[in-house]
């Protein structure tokens, strides 16, 4: 699913991997740093987070905020726009899959 990753010096185009009520996994952080504060931006949810982990282009941030049960929803009726996207085969199983809630 696509984010939007904010700092103050420029911004990224990213994908969201995986996400929990506590943090996501996000691929295209670019030279994202651990420590490094972000804002996120998925379609009306937005909130800041912290960068856990970074290594090649991915990244582990947790939510300042943890999420609550509609911004989850909300996620999920994301992620299901994303299937009538131009996605492979395996990609669409995946976002099948976590809309389903067998991978979070």
């Amino acid at each position: 699913m696509a984010a939007s990753l904010l700092i103050l010096e420029r911004s990224y185009c990213a994908t969201i991997v995986s996400v929990t009520k506590e943090g996501a996994r996000l691929s295209g952080c670019g030279d994202v740093e651990p420590g490094d504060v972000l804002w996120i931006k998925v379609g009306c949810v937005d909130r800041l987070v912290t960068t856990a982990q970074s290594n090649g282009g991915l990244c582990d941030v947790t939510f300042d905020e943890i999420l609550d049960h509609e911004d989850l929803i909300h996620l999920r009726c994301e992620a299901r726009n994303t299937l009538v996207m131009r996605l492979a085969p395996e990609e669409k199983a995946a976002a099948q899959d976590w809309i389903d809630g067998l991978k979070r």
